[in-house]
């Protein structure tokens, strides 16, 4: 699997950049596996929160999805508690997966997050 793998700071109320804009994998091919995972620096709260948005050809995979608490000690993969999404296009052209990530809080917060492509 190819990997797209960025460290975001997003502050309070604001929403990220399109986490794969500018990469190779900006457009991928019919049939391609993609895995999302991330993990925030604070827990949030049942007020405010961290979340994310993820579609892909304008239909949604994930709406405001909260993100789990970065753990110390517990492995960030694609295969553990960190991965949110795990799907496979279908579009019979070009697909454009597009990640957001929304800091809900009244912090900066720091998001990691991994997307691993194909396979």
């Amino acid at each position: 699997m190819s990997l797209v793998k960025k460290r975001l700071s997003i502050a309070p109320g604001a929403t990220s950049v399109q986490v794969l804009a500018g990469t190779t994998y900006e457009y991928v091919d019919p049939g391609t596996r993609i895995v999302v995972a991330a993990a925030v620096d604070t827990v949030g709260s049942a007020t405010a929160d961290t979340t994310m948005d993820f579609n892909v050809n304008n239909a949604e995979f994930s709406k405001n999805a909260s993100v789990s608490a970065l753990v110390t000690g517990e492995p960030f993969g694609w295969n553990g508690n960190y991965a949110m999404n795990d799907m496979v296009t279908t579009g019979q052209v070009r697909n454009r997966p597009v990640i957001t990530f929304t800091n809900g809080t009244a912090a900066t917060r720091t998001v990691d997050v991994a997307v691993f492509i194909g396979g």
